[in-house]
């Protein structure tokens, strides 16, 4: 998938602690390497926990499937599927060392990890810290055309709880939020008692990234919280991301026909060649019309924009309770979440935080973009208001309301006032 359309701003940063990527860039997606950090944890430890804990809660009832967060707990080699209230509730009072101390006890000192995979879209103000975090890194080497994975753990567990891991698709990061964690990490499927090529520890504030393409064993050294995520590299992954855009701009156009096609067998003699194949021979043609009218250019540029605004860190949070703007309230550009946008057809496609709207072209939008982008808060009905000399007379321009009010709602504003995400 190219990379090539680029909005009209770039990203930018806020104060979350930072990792020095440097170490990493001569030996990304080759081999293991360690990068220092300014001594303290990205995320808040005990919000990480907190977030953990609400992603978990549904599970303690029982195994769910195909479900967001996805929670797995590790133990001696194996997933538990049902672990019940081996995960965390409301006697951890959202402790992590009492959780650790809890489990410890409930196992006869047995170790453990509990992984959740895709948490940060439930709690905003996490996932913007760790998109901003990214930022630096994919500033230098590029942001990657595929959603990054993120998930938290917890834990004890070593190398025998989790076991022998190959991950060829993906380059792997592990940023420890409370305790230190281990990597061995082998070039090749390691035979019993081999020595491993890299041997490295990561504690608070430091990172550890090695290619997926190495055998590796990962290990919490005491009682562990962290942070991982997978960046994707390899180009079959592309490849798989081009067939399901073009697959969603198919079943648009022939998504009401549900039946499967159930041909003949054996063929009459009189069908033969493309008359018994007409059920597939449409969604050919409507596949090549797809790519020759553009659609599949254009679902791959909006999905582009969606996630340069995200960071490429998937999923992305909801957009903000509903809260009508007024005229008298003063907003302003939220730095967090720039203001990006691409032209589409006669219009512009816009994108906030990870989401993307349509907006008709409108004489004053270079104008109000230019507004917003000067760093001054300014009320809605200056920033709406009508030109003078309109036919209806003095007010605000609706059109314009409804911009700001979606960019409200995506946080790509903020309302004097407001509580801050916090």
């Amino acid at each position: 998938m190219s990379a090539s359309p680029r909005p009209d701003d770039p990203p930018s940063q806020d104060d979350t602690p930072g990792v020095d990527w440097s170490p990493l860039w001569p030996h990304w997606d080759r081999r293991a390497a360690l990068a220092p950090g300014a001594g303290a944890p990205p995320l808040p430890p005990q919000r990480a926990f907190a977030l953990i804990a609400r992603a978990a809660e549904p599970f303690r009832a029982g195994t769910r499937f195909m479900a967001l967060p996805d929670v797995r707990f590790y133990r001696d080699g194996a997933q538990l599927r049902a672990p019940g209230d081996l995960l965390p509730g409301a006697e951890d009072r959202d402790d992590p060392q009492r959780y650790l101390q809890r489990v410890r006890e409930r196992l006869d000192g047995a170790r453990f990890q509990l992984r959740v995979a895709h948490p940060l879209f439930l709690d905003y103000p996490l996932w913007a810290r760790t998109r901003a975090l990214l930022a630096p890194l994919f500033a230098r080497l590029g942001l990657p055309a595929l959603p990054v994975e993120a998930s938290l753990w917890i834990g004890d567990a070593d190398a025998a709880t989790l076991g022998l891991r190959l991950a060829p698709r993906h380059v792997l990061i592990q940023l420890p939020l409370l305790g230190a964690c281990a990597l061995r990490s082998w070039r090749t499927r390691p035979a019993p008692g081999r020595a491993p090529a890299q041997s490295l520890r990561a504690r608070p504030g430091e990172a550890l990234c090695w290619p997926g393409r190495h055998w590796h064993e990962l290990g919490d050294e005491g009682g562990c919280l962290g942070l991982a995520l997978r960046v994707p590299v390899r180009g079959g992954d592309a490849m798989i991301a081009a067939k399901d855009a073009l697959a969603d701009s198919v079943d648009a156009e022939l998504g009401a026909d549900e039946r499967v096609a159930m041909l003949d067998f054996p063929p009459p003699r009189a069908q033969r060649g493309a008359t018994a194949l007409a059920p597939l021979a449409r969604v050919a043609a409507a596949m090549r019309t797809a790519v020759a009218a553009g659609e599949l250019e254009r679902s791959v540029r909006a999905g582009w924009l969606e996630r340069v605004s995200a960071g490429a860190l998937e999923p992305v949070p909801v957009p903000r309770a509903p809260s009508r703007l007024r005229a008298g309230d003063e907003v302003e550009c939220d730095p967090r979440n720039p203001l990006l946008r691409l032209r589409e057809d006669a219009g512009w496609r816009w994108a906030v935080a990870g989401h993307s709207f349509a907006m008709p072209d409108h004489p004053r939008l270079d104008r109000l973009l230019a507004q917003l982008r000067s760093g001054e808060a300014a009320r809605v009905s200056a920033l709406c208001a009508r030109e003078s000399g309109h036919e209806s007379g003095r007010g605000v321009d609706p059109d314009l309301v409804a911009v700001l009010q979606r960019l409200y709602e995506l946080r790509g504003l903020r309302r004097r006032g407001d509580v801050e995400d916090a």
